[in-house]
């Protein structure tokens, strides 16, 4: 492939033909370098291209070979989870070799930084995007361009992927582009992947399990294995990744200041230790497990659940439990028992719904955001808001009752509430939002906040339109209804002509209203 100038392309060449003894520059991943003495009797080099002394090292991210095309995780530095057993990263589906170089070069450049998922993902954008030349070009050599990507955003719509996926696939060329632009690995354009060129986002919403379907699978929670049931009842309760959840360790039953109850667990995400209050019933089912571990694998085994060796029944092994087994004890558990959302679709279960019916329940409950972020251990508060669409209409139903019946205006029709469009973002108080919803001392105004503040007097209220009202205030609109009466007699009695033409329809909406109302109350 040609995707630079020869420059480029030649020095990928020459990576390829000295991949079994090349050394490359921790810093700038360049191979011009040259020997610069010893130290501790390991040879010392200088890097040509930045200035960078480093030595050679067999454990070094700089020392694996370009031309392997399964790299081991642990050699890059990086933390490889027990629980998913995911510790290789495959390049062998990248089928041009001078995007292959580029994508390891990147892929260990950014090892210093990102995570193992993180990296995986990148490498499965960059097998896209090798395909996508493959299935297109037939071994020809296009030019990195505009119309290259183009044709690949088209390639991409055809494929129907969702918007974020599609905006990740971009994003990672992107980046991947100007890291090799910035490190001298290729000589391309800039901007080839530009930002009107990523879709639009939906907003994403949580995906909790309906109370139904929660309902149903503790009612069948005595058939899954004693173990299993107990990882159950953790994850629902704690809302706990599925990561931190099977790497509990056995010592995880802790107690606050207080003697109350509280797991400790690392977040494997933001790589620190965190402490959770729990129930006592939470804390007398993890005990039951410490016993269980104890009874079956002793002391040495040094976590909470375990997994189990090749058997029908559950006989436990001295490892932890893949995400993928803890999936599969549910979904088996749904098909056995026909578990089915109030749809009737069978429900198919993942790990992550757990975490977000915990964030949506503690929202509706009314705990404040910031808490729920610090107990779910989220990085930062965007996070936390995606449960918080619930929480709308949790606020319109909790309105309702106050006003404990329908809403009337100041004719005595029946009226709506109003309530916010579906797709705001982040609203947590839809009244305030949709309407001024000031107070007054006959109800509240229902006027529309795009129509700016209302700055007509308050007794104007009994005349307009906005006014919403219920039966909580019939006594006040009684009380109003003989001051407007005994204005209207004096202003009759005196000619007063102005004031007997702007009390009448008072009166007239008054009349109304209290029928409405008195029959509301009934």
């Amino acid at each position: 492939m040609q995707p630079s100038p020869g420059e480029a392309q030649h020095l990928i060449q020459n990576k390829l033909e000295l991949a079994s003894v090349e050394l490359d520059c921790p810093k700038c991943q360049s191979n011009n370098y040259r020997k610069h003495g010893k130290n501790g009797g390991k040879q010392t080099y200088q890097c040509k291209d930045c200035g960078r002394y480093f030595v050679e090292n067999p454990s070094r991210v700089n020392h694996l070979p370009i031309s392997d095309d399964v790299w081991n995780a642990r050699d890059l530095g990086l933390r490889v989870s027990e629980y998913n057993r995911q510790s290789k990263l495959v390049f062998v589906r990248i089928q041009q070799d001078w995007l292959k170089v580029v994508a390891k070069k990147f892929i260990r450049y950014m090892a210093a930084t990102k995570e193992m998922g993180t990296l995986q993902n990148y490498i499965s954008d960059f097998n896209s995007f090798s395909k996508f030349i493959g299935e297109n070009y037939f071994g020809a050599s296009p030019k990195l361009s505009r119309d290259l990507i183009i044709a690949y955003i088209e390639y991409l719509n055809k494929k129907r992927l969702v918007a974020s996926c599609k905006s990740h696939r971009l994003s990672s060329l992107n980046t991947l582009f100007e890291t090799a632009a910035i490190n001298g690995w290729l000589k391309i354009p800039s901007y080839l992947v530009r930002l009107e060129d990523y879709p639009k986002h939906t907003k994403l919403l949580p995906r909790y399990i309906p109370e139904e379907v929660i309902q149903q699978l503790n009612q069948h929670l005595d058939a899954l294995p004693d173990p299993v049931m107990r990882m159950v009842l953790v994850i629902q309760e704690c809302g706990l990744r599925v990561g931190e959840l099977l790497q509990l360790q056995v010592n995880c039953l802790k107690q606050d200041a207080k003697r109350d109850s509280c797991i400790q667990l690392i977040r494997w995400k933001m790589k620190k230790e965190d402490t959770l209050p729990i129930s006592p019933e939470l804390a007398a089912v993890i005990q039951e497990q410490q016993q269980y571990i104890q009874e079956h694998l002793g002391k040495d085994f040094k976590y909470l659940f375990c997994a189990r060796k090749p058997n029908v029944e559950f006989y436990p092994k001295a490892a932890v439990m893949t995400d993928q087994s803890f999936v599969n004890f549910l979904k088996k558990l749904a098909g056995d028992f026909d578990i089915k959302d109030s749809s009737g679709k069978h429900w198919e279960f993942q790990t992550h719904q757990f975490r977000h019916t915990v964030g949506t329940r503690m929202i509706n409950n009314g705990v404040p955001p910031h808490i729920v972020q610090r107990y779910l251990g989220h990085e930062s508060p965007d996070m936390t808001m995606r449960y918080a669409h619930i929480h709308d209409e949790t606020l319109r139903k909790e309105v309702e009752k106050y006003h404990e019946s329908r809403v009337f205006n100041i004719t005595g029709e029946t009226v709506e509430l109003e309530r916010i469009a579906p797709e705001n973002e982040q609203d947590l108080e839809w009244f305030k939002k949709s309407v001024l919803a000031m107070a007054l001392p006959h109800g509240w105004c229902g006027r529309p906040k795009v129509l700016g503040y209302c700055d007509l007097p308050p007794n104007s209220c009994l005349n307009c339109p906005y006014l919403r009202t219920n039966k909580n205030f019939i006594q006040i609109f009684k009380d109003e209804l003989k001051r407007t009466n005994e204005l209207l007699a004096k202003a009759k009695s005196c000619g007063w002509e102005v004031q007997v033409k702007m009390n009448e329809p008072i009166q007239e909406n008054l009349n109304k209203l209290i029928k409405e109302l008195e029959v509301e109350s009934e």
